[in-house]
């Protein structure tokens, strides 16, 4: 399998679940995992489902680690082993060099040298050589889908065969950011484990490691803890595309909805709207989601007027619409933005 497809979703400086072995949290659950192993009746298949970038790759691996480090399930113990800096098993897995191992991803695209949007049925397919072949090691072959949320049609029915009739020895794990969009009958052959989101105090304790926090005042380390909402992910793309500011611009703009100031709307829409800045684009859309669903919800705890929270509904689904046709079309995102507040003031004025 091409190298590159591995790291699709990797951060730029940022070690890679496979280079970086270290599952924070989650105690409970590799617990009940691992007793499940240790009995004989695991399942072939754990669809391991939670918001993105809180450890479910990394699970999916250290997991994988302990099986090919004990193949015979009655000699497993009830713990994952402490990542060693000479294990040849973890060597293997983080060089992506383990026969057992395989690690399917969204693929890479020579022509637009960018990574395809979609999960193809051709990488799925890589698991009929993968099972195919004689065994490179004995015990366990070992095969992660990140994410099935990804796959296209014809890759989820290629994966659906698969777990239908699994290979011998063989342990699926199955990842997936939101379970709603993964097939029915995908599910149906896994057993369903929720990952929960971190707490504040893991993931500011892991941005820390990683330097993310260098330079932050108590309050905004506070801030980012709430912002990134369990995710290790969002947290660093929080550090990393000024989401502090952003998010601090967003609320601020949003003070004044019934008369806005356009001239620091259009400042912050040509900032996150800028080359390069996509992420940040992203970042500004869902603090605008979580405002708008906060207010449709009527979660803020405002009287609850059944027009006020149809208008609210309107404005996130027209939203919704506007970016799916501006990612689409590759139009103005500047636009969306403008046209954002504009609905949003229309909202609040009702």
């Amino acid at each position: 399998m091409d190298d590159n497809a591995i790291v699709a979703d990797k951060i730029d400086g940022i070690p890679h679940p496979a280079e970086n072995l270290d599952l924070i949290g989650h105690d409970e659950t590799v617990s009940q995992i691992l007793q499940q192993y240790a009995s004989g009746r695991m399942h072939h298949a754990l669809l391991l489902s939670g918001p993105r970038g809180t450890g479910k790759a990394t699970m999916a691996l250290r997991l994988a680690s302990h099986v090919f480090r004990y193949p015979v399930a009655d000699d497993a113990p009830l713990n994952l082993d402490t990542p060693a800096t000479n294990d040849p098993i973890n060597g293997k897995i983080s060089a992506r060099s383990h026969p057992n191992l395989l690690h399917m991803t969204r693929p890479w695209d020579d022509k637009t040298k960018k990574f395809k949007t979609q999960l193809t049925v051709d990488v799925i397919r890589l698991t009929v050589p993968f099972f195919g072949t004689s065994r490179g090691e004995e015990g366990w072959r070992v095969a992660i889908v990140d994410a099935a949320d990804d796959m296209n049609a014809s890759a989820a029915n290629a994966l659906l065969k698969i777990l239908e009739e699994p290979p011998h020895n063989t342990l699926f794990f199955v990842l997936s950011h939101s379970p709603a969009k993964v097939l029915p009958t995908i599910r149906s052959r896994c057993q369903q484990i929720s990952i929960k989101p971190l707490s504040e105090e893991q993931v500011l304790s892991v941005l820390e490691r990683f330097g993310a926090l260098d330079g932050l005042s108590t309050d905004d380390k506070s801030l980012l803890g709430r912002l990134a909402k369990g995710s290790v992910r969002t947290g660093l793309l929080l550090t990393r595309e000024n989401g502090l500011e952003i998010y601090k611009s967003f609320m601020s703009a949003c003070q004044r909805l019934d008369k806005p100031d356009w001239s620091q709307i259009q400042a912050m829409a040509e900032k996150v709207t800028a080359r390069g800045k996509e992420d940040g684009f992203r970042l500004l859309l869902e603090f605008a989601n979580e405002f708008m669903e906060d207010h449709a919800t009527g979660r803020l705890g405002e009287k609850n007027d059944i027009s006020s929270l149809a208008r609210w509904a309107q404005v996130w689904e027209k939203t919704q619409n506007s970016t799916r046709i501006a990612d689409g079309y590759n139009l103005d995102k500047k636009q969306v933005i403008l046209n954002l507040f504009q609905d949003m003031g229309e909202a609040a004025r009702g």
